[in-house]
């Protein structure tokens, strides 16, 4: 059989080429470690690394915005935990205000230490992460979020919104908070009524914040739920060198008792419904024992209670009395200014001691619901900071899932590699030496 010298040429050229480009592919791999370099190489494998590449760079970014968020919010837990023991610090104030053996102008100089308290929390309330964005201004990063007018008045610049960061497929977590749910939407009083104080009183009595007794027979009530407890002092019939002090529940919106229906004001010289015990509770819901009205005022029942200590005035033209309405929002730093003015205006004398123990009591109230406020949220941005902990430990176990699925699909079995490279080195080597002799068969080299 003839074989031309251009079939000879051909076929070694084909033959060393393709062994060199099987050589170059072999070192390719071994130089990236890596058994899939171009989707010719294993289209199957090559669809599913594309697919696991992409879904391992969201798992990263998942993970980055998960470490972000957490870097937020503990930086907002360590300065809300600033701010409960400022908190705190002003309560012991408070108490310490509280001691009768402290003169007027001993209580003014602790008004200088909450004055400083004051400043600081409101520094703590306009926190900044470090690069401008403010932690308490809802999704207003960029607004400050409190401003002031006066000592006591501050204003709220920020809004209800919350910053979110995706860090899951289904999870967008907040990492802001509304600076108005942490300072200012606190509950006065004991969170469903508060009592309080007239500034007319010329008695002694003191009024005790209160406490529900039964929160649906509460609700129940009629709006708008504004009451006052009156209260009379009389000669006593039996013995005229002692007085009796009788006291009514008055519906403040309407004017008349809910003891028994009668009018309020009452005649002059006229004695109340109940009598008052000192320390004793005065409950809103009808006794045994009250008088039998006429006509009869039907059962009823608001499901709170209170006590007042001390000795309430009454006199021709006014009685002293102490209001109990349903809670409102009131703010920390304004709970502080009413504080601040109850130092500064402190007068002694029994009618001033009272004065001044209802606004502490009312301003310690306040401050307690203010702690708990915050409280609360600390333990919110603790169970989303347990959330990303949670989340790192998952997207680091898919981390691991891909990467390890990746080698199946991309790895290079380097033992079988080399051995493949030798051995195709070897080929490689025996094709070049057959060509360079079979190159020499042509009848012109005898010529």
């Amino acid at each position: 059989m003839r074989i031309a010298t251009t079939t000879i040429f051909s076929l070694g050229s084909n033959a060393l080429q393709m062994h060199q480009n099987t050589q170059a592919k072999l070192q390719a791999q071994l130089s990236a470690n890596r058994r899939v370099l171009t989707p010719a190489d294993d289209p199957i494998a090559s669809a599913r690394i594309l697919d696991l590449a992409q879904a391992q760079s969201i798992n990263g970014q998942y993970a980055t915005n998960s470490a972000t968020a957490d870097s937020f919010m503990r930086l907002s837990e360590s300065t809300l935990q600033q701010v409960t023991s400022t908190i705190q610090n002003v309560q012991e104030l408070a108490v310490r205000a509280g001691n009768p053996a402290l003169a007027a102008s001993e209580k003014k100089m602790l008004d200088a230490e909450l004055q400083g308290r004051y400043q600081e929390l409101l520094g703590l309330a306009n926190t900044t992460d470090g690069q401008g964005n403010y932690l308490f201004s809802g999704f207003k990063g960029d607004i400050k979020p409190f401003t002031e007018a006066a000592f006591g008045q501050v204003t709220y610049q920020g809004d209800d919104g919350k910053r979110l960061v995706q860090i899951s497929d289904g999870r967008q977590l907040p990492i802001s908070e509304a600076g108005s749910d942490i300072f200012q939407k606190i509950k006065n009083g004991n969170g469903t009524f508060v009592t309080a104080y007239n500034a007319a009183n010329t008695g002694s009595g003191i009024v005790g914040p209160g406490e529900v007794t039964d929160p649906n027979k509460w609700a129940l009530a009629p709006a708008p739920r504004d009451f006052s407890i009156q209260f009379q002092v009389l000669p006593d019939p039996a013995n005229i060198t002692k007085n009796i002090t009788t006291y009514d529940l008055v519906n403040t919106t309407t004017g008349v008792s809910l003891i028994d229906g009668a009018t309020v004001p009452r005649a002059a010289g006229t004695a109340f419904p109940r009598t008052y015990a000192e320390g004793a509770d005065i409950e809103f819901k009808q006794l045994a024992t009250d008088p039998v009205a006429i006509p009869v005022v039907p059962a009823w029942d608001y499901g709170i209670k209170t006590h007042v200590k001390g000795a309430p005035a009454a006199s021709a033209t006014s009685n002293d009395r102490f209001s109990v309405k349903t809670s409102t929002n009131v703010d920390l730093f304004s709970t502080l200014g009413a504080l601040s003015s109850a130092l500064n205006t402190y007068q002694s004398g029994s009618t001033g001691a009272a004065v001044f123990q209802n606004q502490l009591n009312t301003a310690l109230s306040d401050l307690s619901n203010s702690l708990g406020s915050v409280v609360t949220r600390q333990a919110y941005l603790g169970a989303r900071m347990n959330e990303t902990d949670s989340v790192k430990d998952t997207t680091e176990d898919m981390k691991l899932q891909y990467t390890t699925t990746l080698t199946a699909l991309e790895g290079l079995d380097y033992a079988a590699a080399i051995s493949d490279f030798a051995e195709n080195q070897m080929v490689l080597d025996a094709t070049r030496k057959s060509f360079a002799q079979v190159q020499d068969l042509s009848l012109f080299k005898y010529i």
